[in-house]
Order: C-alpha cells, then structure tokens, then sequence
C-alpha cells in the first residue's frame, strides 16, 4: 500500500492557550483555514486535505478545548472566543486574505469571524450548518452525554463511533482510524479516553450549545464567494434553512450532498466539484 501523504502538525500560542493545528500543501499558494465541528478535530479535513494540497496552503486547527490544543483555565467556550483564536491565529500566521471552511460548530466560528473580518476572505465554505439552531443540535448534545468515558481498546472505540454515525462507518478504515487518533488518546492504564476538556462536556450537556450571535446580517453583507453544503438527511441544516441561506448570501451557491447526513466529509463527488470550482474563482 502506498504511503498516505501526512501533514506536519504545529503549535502557536494565541489568547494564551497553545492551539495545534494541521499544515498541508504548499506555502504562498492559496491558504485555505478549516475548523471542525464540535465532537471533531483537525483531522477531520485530512481527507479533503490531501485532495487539495497541489493548489493550496491549508491550515486545519484544533479549536480550543479539543484535539491537541489548550484547554481553557476558566472554562471559556463561548463562540466568541473560538472566533478570537482563529483571528488571533490567522494574524499569527500573516495570513491575510483566505478562504475559510467551517463545518457544524466551525461554521458557526466561521460565519463569526466573517462578521468581523469579512474584508480577510476570499472565500466562505458553510458545511451543514445555518445561523439558527435546528433539532439536531440537541441530537449531539445527547451523544455526547450518554456515550462512554473511555474504552478498551482503539477498535473497540471506532466500533462505537461507527455505530453512532452512519457517516463515520461509511468512511475508509484508514480514515475511520486517523479521526478517531483526532480525538482520542490512550491512558497510563491502557484504555482510551475522550481528549476534549471535561469542563467542555460538562457546559454543554448541562446548558445546550452556546447561544449563536445573530449570523444573518454577516451572511447578507459577505462580499466573497460562498458555499453552503447541505447534506439531504441533515437535521442540523434544514433544507429550507440551507436555501434561505443562499438567498440571502450575495454571491451563495447551494451544494446538497445526497442521502447524507450531518456533516459531509468534503469528499463526496458534489462536493469536490464545487470544491474545484469555487478554488479556482476565488
């Protein structure tokens, strides 16, 4: 079997915590800066990594709290100080201007930072997320209380994710594993345990997600181009919701994902399409 391209993992101190992330492809090509959903990583874009790292600089980070980044002293996961880091990130790095892609809770952080920063990007790639909440929020919400604190083994954890999401099983072994190395790591006692901050779980299981500010405004005024990726059996992004946003986007197209549900992995034919398109325009 061929080696799988790997990218080189790296760490900068913003907002004083340290965030790690995930470099792939060429430097001074289009820098292309992805965050994760909220039970995710950085390793989530290496699929659709190694696909666009001829003809671009992409930059894939653990959002505070999760994978190999800080975890917040006082508990301080609001969006606003996700969409702080990234900015602090993106300036840390002089990254100018860029194309941003957030999936689930990283689009949330996305369209955040476009409400602030939308003269930085060239381009807006939403993946199965809106401004407003919708029922599968409360879905993961109850996934993540009930699932189990730690496992055996390694297998024995990808079992378990594969059961609990269709998309997860769907995915090449190789991928299966590498996302879960993402958010797993194993104990000094042998068994593997989740890597997002305890405190994280705790907030969100006994209040809900936070709160999202009012995204609305920043989509209808966004001057980039922009994608919104919906998957057809979402119910985090509704359909209604996916078109309301395209209209109200001044350069918006809608890329649905059929008979997938929350999130697409990116490398799903309609998505590499438009993918291939929107890269070469922006």
């Amino acid at each position: 079997m061929a080696t799988r391209a790997q990218p080189i993992a790296k760490s900068l101190t913003v907002n004083g915590l340290a965030l790690r992330y995930l470099e792939w492809g060429r430097p001074g090509a289009l820098p292309i800066i992805c965050v994760h959903g909220y039970t995710s990583s950085a390793e989530a874009f290496n699929a659709v990594a190694r696909r666009l790292q001829d003809r671009g600089h992409i930059i894939a980070l653990d959002v505070r709290g999760h994978g190999e980044s800080g975890w917040s002293p006082d508990g301080t996961y609001q969006y606003a100080d996700q969409m702080s880091d990234l900015a602090a990130l993106v300036d840390a790095l002089r990254i100018e201007r860029f194309v941003l892609i957030g999936t689930s809770m990283g689009g949330v952080i996305a369209m955040a930072y476009a409400a602030q920063h939308a003269d930085r990007l060239r381009g807006l790639v939403l993946n199965d997320i809106g401004p407003e909440v919708e029922a599968g929020s409360q879905r993961i919400t109850g996934l993540v209380r009930g699932r189990p604190a730690d496992f055996a083994s390694l297998d024995e954890a990808m079992e378990y994710r594969r059961q609990t999401s269709p998309i997860s099983a769907a995915r090449p072994i190789e991928d299966q594993r590498e996302t879960a190395l993402g958010v797993l790591r194993q104990t000094p006692e042998g068994s593997w345990g989740w890597k997002m901050d305890p405190a994280y779980i705790e907030q969100r299981i006994a209040r809900g997600a936070p709160a999202r500010p009012q995204l609305w405004p920043a989509l209808e005024a966004l001057p980039c181009p922009a994608l919104v990726i919906w998957g057809t059996d979402s119910d985090v992004l509704s359909e209604a919701q996916a078109k309301r946003m395209v209209e109200a986007l001044p350069k918006g197209e809608l890329v649905a994902v059929p008979g997938v549900g929350h999130a697409p992995t990116l490398v799903e034919p309609a998505v590499l399409a438009a993918l291939d398109r929107f890269l070469t325009a922006v």
